[in-house]
């Protein structure tokens, strides 16, 4: 290997994207699926219990970590997507959408964690938010 190799430039840089974005899916995927034990076939899809759960104070702080934890997960997803192909809001929106109720269906088939519409619906605005910041890191690369 020589020097101009490693100088992540050019058909380099869309490399090295690609490598760290599989990195974090499958990141993901290990935090979600993989370092879970096998378990009970778990559902809840009432929509916005953990919501719920937080105003009325019911374990707070546990239901705060996760709603934040959820919007955190995919949020790289929303940016480092765009920067490997041209994307629109509504592909962010399908992708990550269909990416996390993959995530739970397997969750519950595999009974590897509780299927919940909470957490699909907090990975998507993730995935949404980090496309904003995508958007606004280009309006300011620009200027």
């Amino acid at each position: 290997m020589v020097l101009k190799d490693i100088i992540i430039t050019g058909d380099n840089l869309k490399k090295y994207k690609k490598l760290f974005f599989a990195a974090y899916i499958f990141v993901v995927l290990w935090l979600t699926l993989i370092n879970r034990e096998f378990g009970e076939h778990r559902a809840n899809l009432t929509p916005f219990w953990e919501f719920a759960n937080v105003i009325r104070n019911v374990e707070r702080w546990f239901y705060v970590r996760q709603i934040i934890g959820n919007l955190v997960m995919l949020l790289p997803l929303g940016f480092m997507l765009p920067m490997l192909k041209e994307v629109r809001w509504k592909h962010i929106l399908a992708v990550s959408f269909l990416f996390s109720v993959g995530i739970e269906i397997t969750q519950f088939v595999t009974g590897r964690g509780l299927m919940e519409f909470d957490d699909v619906f907090n990975n998507t605005v993730g995935a949404m938010i980090g496309y904003r910041i995508y958007l606004l890191a280009m309006i300011k690369k620009q200027n």
